[in-house]
């Protein structure tokens, strides 16, 4: 893959996993395998998704669906926090003087960084942004999932 990838946050990877996505999830992701790039979510998201039997089944067809393993394009990684991850976060909330109700969003924007960035599909544009800020050297830019 090259490029930025396409980062999902809560609302990007409910909308992704919605019946029908919104017009500009699919031309997001049309977008993404165009131009060969990954679509990723930290798993931390998919426990903000998980709740309640009508959303967890959705969420859980979506990964299924996508799987890279199965050659789907476009896949969704999902990133796992390693302790590596986890120091990023925690330097990401001290930096922006954030707490732990961040915790989610400080992962969206922590898996931004080793590619260098990312485009991130928030409801959150404010939230994403200000913790961006922590990391000057990953190129982050934010859109509303619609």
């Amino acid at each position: 893959m090259s490029g930025a990838p396409l980062v999902l946050d809560a609302a990007g990877l409910d909308a992704f996993a919605a019946a029908r996505p919104p017009d500009v999830i699919r031309a997001l992701l049309a977008e993404a395998h165009r131009r060969g790039r990954e679509v990723i979510t930290p798993t931390l998201v998919c426990a903000e998704v998980a709740r309640g039997a009508a959303r967890t089944r959705a969420l859980e067809a979506t990964v299924a669906r996508h799987d890279r393993r199965r050659g789907e394009q476009p896949s969704l990684r999902l990133i796992d926090t390693d302790f590596t991850l986890a120091r990023q976060v925690g330097a990401i909330l001290h930096t922006t003087r954030s707490g732990s109700d961040r915790i989610v969003d400080a992962h969206v924007v922590a898996v931004c960084i080793p590619p260098g960035g990312g485009l991130v599909v928030t409801s959150d544009p404010d939230d994403i942004t200000a913790l961006a800020a922590a990391a000057p050297a990953a190129r982050i830019r934010v859109i509303h999932p619609g």
